[in-house]
């Protein structure tokens, strides 16, 4: 029998499919875009390598506006300035500037990006943004699973700086009278004039109520598109803290290690024991089903080397236990006789 259910698991690990029983990290990413364009490493969590922000059709502040607007460096404490063009004139879709208008148009944005290195989930995307000399500002937002190659999905819901994002408001591109997805945001939710003293953060959900769940692996991009229906030189979108996010507690603030657990014996069949670091008073040991369900949750004695879980419950098959505490996440997978 014991021949068998490891072949099985080798066979599960040949063709990717064991891993399907890994827990789903709750995902914490952010790009304060302060002082440049790389994510805060800080705050990073686990199952996560992000990648550096790309611009398409806008470009960064130059730092340098004539007389008669403000000055704005391309990253400052205010965030990340850009524009259309360097000087944050040209947003006008009317010749001769080239920019998108006043409503955001799917060839001018600014992507996020992050490849699953562990199965994940995120649930939403927060940020800050206002628009320098102009209460005509507006945002879009779009995400995809495949760099938008096979899929590409509006966020339609969400919270702007002036409260709960109207129908009519939602951040959104939809479909035209055809059902063709538009290359021009047909509900853009407003984005504020620059104010510092004025609450400028956007939170947005991503697929509802559900959240996304992203397989090692596959890389998940969000695109923010942006339109102003102002001209004039010093225009910029101010952007900051540009976060991707699960509904559990971020892990920020802290290091975040993952590590190969020693759980025995495996295969197992009614008691598995974990050894592990001196336990935290937070610290617990937790089985998952092959659907990533929760099965099994015990609490790991503070100050233990080492904790006792009982899988009698069980039916036999392929599971993932996990020891989580303040400073360390580490996971194995079992086999139950």
């Amino acid at each position: 029998m014991k021949n068998h259910l490891l072949s099985a698991l080798l066979l599960l690990g040949g063709l990717g499919l064991a891993e399907t029983a890994a827990a789903q990290t709750p995902v914490f990413v952010q790009w304060p875009l302060k002082r440049n364009a790389s994510d805060s490493a800080a705050v990073r969590s686990a199952g996560v390598t992000p990648g550096t922000p790309v611009f398409r059709k806008l470009t960064l502040s130059n730092g340098l506006v004539p007389t008669g607007a403000a000055a704005y460096p391309p990253y400052s404490s205010l965030g990340q300035a850009f524009g259309v063009n360097a000087d944050g004139s040209g947003w006008s879709s009317t010749a001769p500037s080239t920019g998108p208008g006043g409503s955001p148009r799917r060839v001018f944005y600014e992507q996020f990006s992050f490849t699953a290195t562990a199965p994940v989930q995120v649930d939403s995307l927060l940020f800050s943004a206002a628009v320098a000399l102009s209460a005509a500002g507006r945002v879009a937002v779009v995400y995809s699973r495949s760099n938008f190659t096979t899929d590409s999905t509006d966020v339609t819901g969400g919270k702007g700086p002036s409260g709960v994002l109207a129908s009519t408001a939602n951040a959104t591109f939809g479909v035209n009278s055809s059902g063709v997805a538009t290359a021009t945001a047909n509900n853009p939710a407003v984005l504020p004039q620059f104010d510092p003293t004025a609450n400028r953060t956007f939170r947005l959900a991503l697929n509802g109520a559900t959240g996304l769940a992203i397989p090692s692996g596959q890389t998940f991009t969000v695109r923010m598109y942006f339109g102003a229906a102002s001209t004039g030189i010093g225009r910029y979108v101010l952007l900051r803290n540009v976060t991707l996010k699960s509904k559990q507690v971020a892990l920020a603030a802290r290091t975040a290690v993952q590590t190969n657990l020693a759980a025995y014996p495996n295969p197992a069949q009614n008691q598995l024991s974990v050894p592990h670091t001196a336990a935290s008073r937070d610290a617990r040991v937790t089985v998952f089903s092959v659907t990533g369900a929760k099965v099994v949750s015990v609490a790991a004695q503070p100050g233990t080397t080492e904790t006792a879980v009982d899988l009698s419950s069980l039916t036999k098959g392929l599971y993932l236990v996990e020891y989580a505490d303040g400073t360390q996440r580490s996971s194995a997978r079992i086999v139950k006789e």
